[in-house]
């Protein structure tokens, strides 16, 4: 029964006496390793010369031989060892020690074919790879989003930490922006944000900058390594930029074309400092801009809050 169980599974199985001779191999074993058949005519000889003889259907040949002899000499189980053949096949191979009481008496080798299973957690892996990434978009815009930005903004702020460099912070709205949405409806307002953002992408276009929608009419960029100077003329760029693109907004009160407002906060990063402090300060530096007449950039300063209009 065990015989005809053995020959009859669909796992590669072999058992091997202490010499390494061959007692029981099937017929599965043989198609995995490509060895013609019938199997019982390896039954005696060295399970090495297998190995030898067909190891060039490996992957890695040399690095299957070397872990055959060690898991053989160190008698210690092995449960779900991944083998890659070279024609694409992946296979979970078991190893097992026969003990008889306390006396070694042999070896068991199991193959078992995860093709299929591996190729299945890479399409979900990649599957949620892309989940991820969507996430990490705005569906609007193609900017990155919120929650992009404030990962990204840790990771920045730690370097920024490590390496006593600047970091800079620039928020922007669009004027009147609500008005636009009333006079000339949602859908034109969507057209009105895409067209912002694509102006900002293609100011920052060379720089190591990090553009999001921050949200709403909002947009947020993180400047790595830009001084306070560096970043006045990004923002200055940019609001410049949507002036001249001439978009037509008759209910506003500062232009009769749509123009931003933006904030900007420079920083050193320190450990006592919050990351989130940065945005926060930018946003303050925003509000004076709104309240000094909007069409402007202004910077936040520590001693007198975002009282440096551009």
């Amino acid at each position: 029964m065990f015989s005809v169980m053995v020959q009859n599974a669909k796992t590669g199985t072999m058992i091997e006496t202490p010499e390494r001779e061959v007692a029981v191999i099937n017929q599965t074993f043989c198609d995995m390793f490509d060895i013609p058949g019938p199997p019982n005519q390896y039954v005696g000889l060295k399970s090495n010369q297998l190995f030898l003889s067909h190891a060039p259907m490996l992957k890695d040949p040399a690095r299957f031989l070397k872990t055959v002899e060690s898991t053989v000499y160190s008698k210690e189980s092995i449960v779900d060892e991944e083998i890659t053949f070279i024609n694409g096949k992946i296979y979970a191979r078991d190893y097992i020690p026969i003990y008889e009481g306390h006396v070694y008496i042999g070896h068991y080798w199991e193959y078992r074919d995860i093709t299929e299973k591996k190729k299945a957690e890479c399409d979900l892996r990649k599957a949620n790879k892309k989940l991820e990434m969507l996430s990490m978009k705005d569906g609007l815009t193609g900017l990155n989003n919120r929650r992009s930005l404030d990962k990204q903004l840790e990771i920045e702020w730690e370097y920024a930490q490590k390496e006593k460099e600047p970091l800079s912070f620039l928020l922007f709205d669009i004027d009147y922006f609500k008005a636009y949405n009333d006079t000339y409806g949602h859908i034109q307002g969507d057209e009105c944000l895409k067209e912002v953002a694509n102006i900002a992408k293609s100011v920052v276009f060379d720089e190591p900058a990090f553009v999001a929608r921050y949200g709403g009419e909002e947009f947020g960029i993180l400047l790595p390594r830009a001084n306070q100077y560096e970043a006045i003329k990004m923002a200055e760029a940019i609001r410049q930029q949507v002036e001249q693109r001439g978009i037509i907004h008759q209910a506003s009160d500062v232009f009769k074309c749509v123009t931003i407002s933006g904030g900007i906060m420079t920083v050193v990063p320190s450990e006592n400092i919050p990351p989130i402090s940065i945005v926060h300060q930018a946003d303050q530096a925003l509000y004076e801009a709104k309240r000094t007449g909007q069409n402007r950039i202004s910077v936040y300063s520590h001693h007198k809050e975002a009282d440096s209009n551009v």
